[in-house]
């Protein structure tokens, strides 16, 4: 029981910094800098749950921080659950074929899962929208996809933090290890 627990209490840490980091890039970010194009600050924490997660997991969580940022996009719900599964699952593939310890190898993937939200969010729209996005904003995209990247090294200790006090075992990735 005390398993599940602290299973529930990591799921709602990762939700919860999702929920402040969303907050934090639709409001304080606009009334600092305007409406230049804002890192995507929560997607970080998509990329450490893709990179350190089972599928299953991956779907689960990728569709709860869907539901939770619906508050904070204008995007529908579909779209926003198919596009963060893509996303997710898009980084546990590139995972298979690259991976490498160091922070730069988390840098560069949340900058890509940045890039491919938007497409897929673009793609989605044309597929199954009744309105599909006309006219994309792809410097917008292209700038966002280069800050996230920015922001991603001070979110991985905190995300690491979480890990550790809900005791959940870092996975060999993290920890140089092998396993067999």
């Amino acid at each position: 029981m005390k398993a599940k627990a602290l299973l529930v209490a990591n799921i709602f840490l990762f939700l919860a910094a999702t929920l402040l980091l969303a907050g934090g890039q639709t409001s304080f970010w606009l009334q600092i800098f305007g409406y230049f194009p804002p890192p995507a600050l929560w997607i970080p924490g998509l990329v450490y749950i893709a990179l350190f997660r089972s599928t299953l997991t991956v779907i689960i969580v990728s569709h709860l921080i869907a539901i939770a940022l619906a508050t904070s996009t204008a995007m529908p719900e579909g779209l926003m659950m198919i596009s963060c599964l893509a996303v997710a699952l898009s980084v546990q593939i590139f995972k298979t074929r690259f991976y490498w310890t160091a922070t730069t190898y988390f840098m560069l993937v949340c900058g890509l899962a940045t890039l491919m939200f938007h497409l897929y969010h673009f793609a989605a729209s044309w597929v199954i929208a009744d309105h599909p996005l006309t006219s994309p904003a792809v410097s917008a995209w292209v700038i966002q996809a280069l800050l996230t990247p920015l922001f991603a090294p001070l979110l991985f200790p905190i995300f690491r933090w979480f890990d550790q006090i809900t005791h959940r075992t870092e996975p060999p990735e993290i920890t140089g290890a092998y396993s067999a």
